[in-house]
């Protein structure tokens, strides 16, 4: 039997376009969901954002200096003083840096996300449409 056979019964018609609607509708829209969940995940996970947040004040590469243990000498206090909050800051500006980069990239994959979606929704009455403009200027 032929396809076009088989669709001008109306229960086959009928069964093919609710099986069509529930699939484009309910099922992909779903996957799509699912799918790009996923993407932002790993994008969430190649930048760390919640490792980052909870080092953010920790000094970069963990490159310290001791405070002297015994006595006090002011200019070596005064030096590992210096190179501890210089190296916090280098960390801070590197992470915030990464924060800032990671989440200008996640929001430009929600962003092609809900694009996808809504052209998705969109694309039937698109080609209906482009359908009716063909038909018109014929």
């Amino acid at each position: 039997m032929s396809l076009l056979a088989a669709l001008r019964h109306p229960k086959r018609s009928t069964s093919i376009l609710l099986t069509f609607f529930s699939w484009y509708f309910l099922e992909m829209p779903w996957k799509i969901v699912r799918s790009w969940g996923e993407y932002i995940r790993t994008v969430g996970e190649i930048f760390s954002f919640i490792f980052l947040l909870k080092t953010f004040v920790k000094p970069w590469k963990s490159i310290t200096d001791k405070y002297p243990d015994k006595g006090f000498n002011i200019g070596i206090i005064a030096q590992a003083f210096t190179l501890n909050c210089t190296s916090r800051i280098i960390g801070m500006i590197f992470r915030s840096v990464a924060l800032v980069i990671g989440i200008v990239i996640e929001v430009m994959v929600i962003a092609v996300f809900f694009a996808i979606l809504i052209v998705w929704f969109f694309f039937p009455i698109l080609v209906v449409m482009d359908i009716l403009l063909l038909f018109e200027t014929i």
